[in-house]
């Protein structure tokens, strides 16, 4: 029975870039790999694999309207304490899509994109929910 992700891999075009916008998020790099190159980055339960790929080509764009998206992995969610502290903390330094919002489905969300691309969310649950 599976019990948890254990990492979520993702190809990047410059390691370093993507480790130093990854620690901005609040991750911490616990083992890198020179010769592949890679690294493995945590913060709390959340662990990625990040790797430099040799292509140049990004993936294929996907738009914040979810059900316009081709199949595939669209984004990777993140859980914060508040979501709108994480945002004013960032805001200066990192480019988000929008300003922090409640949603329908019990959060309060902000997203972001990565360096490649990779749509990011952040969600805290809703006051009172």
């Amino acid at each position: 029975m599976i019990q948890s992700i254990n990492n979520i891999g993702i190809a990047v075009r410059d390691l370093a870039r993507s480790i130093a916008f990854y620690e901005k998020l609040g991750f911490q790099v616990q083992d890198r790999d020179e010769e592949t190159p890679a690294a493995s980055l945590q913060a709390g339960h959340a662990w990625l694999y990040i790797f430099q790929t040799s292509s140049r080509e990004l993936a294929a764009s996907r738009a914040p309207e979810l059900v316009q998206n081709p199949p595939g992995i669209d984004h990777i969610s993140f859980d914060v304490p508040d979501v709108d502290e994480f945002y004013d903390r960032l805001k200066d330094e990192l480019t988000f899509e929008e300003e922090p919002a409640d949603q329908s489905w019990g959060a309060r969300a902000v997203s972001l994109l990565d360096p490649d691309g990779n749509r990011l969310y952040f969600l805290s649950p809703l006051k009172g929910a």
